[in-house]
């Protein structure tokens, strides 16, 4: 009975278990890996006031009997290490405040995000259920999350960022090449007077979407032995953060404490 039960939760969650393992960021299905709705190619903070939340505000309603009390709790300590590190505040959204609250749930695959930024409308997060340090309950791909929905987007995008990395292309399926282009012009981006970030919690795993285990993005410089890690936010994220938002103090140089997550 046990062997049964076992083999139906292989079958149910190969994400989880399966051979090789699949980043749950990096779903093909969706841009960039997790973003869901229509792209919106900023590099990578978004510039226009419109989008980001009122007075720094974040209301969420976490989707009842979606999470074990120990995920929803990890949900929380995400939440609480923006809150420490930045002017944003995430407050329960009352029955009034939802139709513009941030809904986080887990009844699909991935972690992904609908909307970067605030739209005046419900945005989505999906959080599919892992062990605690695992896939999207890593405590840095919940809070990667979090930062899309605040306004940023990837960090590998960055309109400067061929001189920091280059792209494998010969290693990338080439149906996912559009996850890698930085040539969208359309859009202003800012990456308020922060350089590239190897260490951001918004930047892909070397590997990322390679068709044969081969990088597909090889660092230029110094300083990228912690690309694409999950566990705490960088200076230079909590330094974009604070920029962006305008948090008092945020146009002064002032040294950042990294806090580790792990």
């Amino acid at each position: 009975m046990f062997l049964l039960a076992l083999a139906l939760i292989f079958l149910s969650d190969r994400v989880v278990f399966g051979k090789p393992f699949m980043d749950p960021e990096l779903l093909p299905e969706y841009f960039q890996g997790d973003i869901i709705g229509e792209p919106f190619r900023s590099r990578n903070g978004m510039t226009n006031e419109i989008y980001r939340w009122p007075n720094g505000i974040v209301h969420y309603i976490i989707k009842e009997n979606h999470f074990s009390g120990s995920h929803y709790l990890e949900i929380l300590k995400a939440m609480s290490i923006i809150e420490a590190n930045s002017c944003i505040v995430f407050k329960p959204a009352t029955k009034k405040e939802r139709f513009k609250a941030v809904i986080i749930k887990s009844n699909g695959m991935g972690c992904n995000s609908y909307y970067l930024g605030f739209r005046n409308r419900t945005q989505v997060v999906n959080l599919q259920t892992y062990p605690l340090g695992e896939g999207c309950f890593r405590i840095g791909s919940i809070i990667h999350e979090l930062l899309h929905v605040l306004g940023f987007e990837h960090q590998h995008v960055a309109q400067n960022r061929d001189e920091f990395v280059k792209i494998q292309w010969n290693n990338i399926n080439p149906e996912y090449n559009i996850n890698f282009l930085n040539t969208d012009t359309t859009t202003q981006w800012h990456d308020f007077g922060e350089e590239y970030d190897y260490e951001s919690l918004m930047h892909y795993l070397p590997t990322a979407f390679s068709k044969n285990g081969q990088p597909t993005i090889l660092a230029l410089k110094e300083g990228a032995v912690n690309m694409g890690q999950r566990h705490y936010l960088s200076e230079k994220d909590i330094r974009k953060l604070n920029k962006m938002y305008k948090c008092p103090g945020y146009d002064q140089e002032a040294s950042i404490q990294k806090i580790i997550l792990i």
